[in-house]
């Protein structure tokens, strides 16, 4: 019995060592907090949704930026376009000196993946059509493993390569296109059950 019950054990330790460690979870039924440390247009969370839409005089779309160092992880969540929204978008950046590194863009005709190989400089690593409908909750699910980023956005799948990929993440952002300065009477982009595993 003693020895079924320590064979019992070993393979649930066995178990939980190969399952991926949450680097990140946000409920988003509360205030944002204090990781969630910049960000353009107006933002709120409450009762499961990070929302948000361009407002201001500055004419930029709506982002949301959060600390989180990472390297090779799978980032999870779903998202919405409201309105006139045309995309969605999660970019990743290194340090404030070494900038973005590379950006997921979600469109309601088209997938993107864009690469920062050195600061300033922006690459198309790929581009294909998609058809994302307005005011429908899509997934997505984005796969970093070393100079690889492979994402699932529904049931489509893309993938790119770029040194820079491998490079490591400090800060993330989630944000697009809104619709315009009209703030939210434009649109607005919905975010929820973000989840990051490493």
């Amino acid at each position: 019995m003693r020895l079924l019950a320590a064979l019992i054990f070993a393979f649930v330790m066995q178990l939980r060592a190969v399952e991926p460690a949450v680097l990140l979870q946000e409920s988003f039924q509360e205030d944002l907090s204090k990781d969630w440390f910049w960000g353009l247009g107006t933002w709120k969370a409450e009762n499961g949704v990070l929302r948000g839409f361009e407002s201001g005089a500055r004419r930029h779309g709506p982002v949301k930026m959060r600390k989180l160092p990472l390297k090779d992880a799978t980032v999870e969540c779903e998202f919405r376009l409201e309105g006139r929204a045309t995309f969605a978008g999660i970019i990743f950046n290194g340090s404030q000196e070494r900038g973005h590194l590379v950006h997921l863009v979600m469109g309601k005709d088209q997938l993107r993946i864009l690469a920062h190989p050195k600061k300033g400089e922006t690459k198309e690593l790929l581009k294909t059509p998609a058809k994302l409908a307005v005011g429908d909750w899509h997934r997505v699910k984005l796969v970093f493993k070393g100079p690889t980023m492979t994402a699932t956005i529904d049931d489509q799948t893309i993938s790119a390569e770029n040194a820079c990929i491998a490079e490591e993440k400090l800060t993330f952002g989630l944000g697009g296109d809104s619709g315009g300065p009209e703030g939210e009477k434009a649109g607005a982009l919905e975010f929820r059950s973000l989840k990051i595993t490493q």
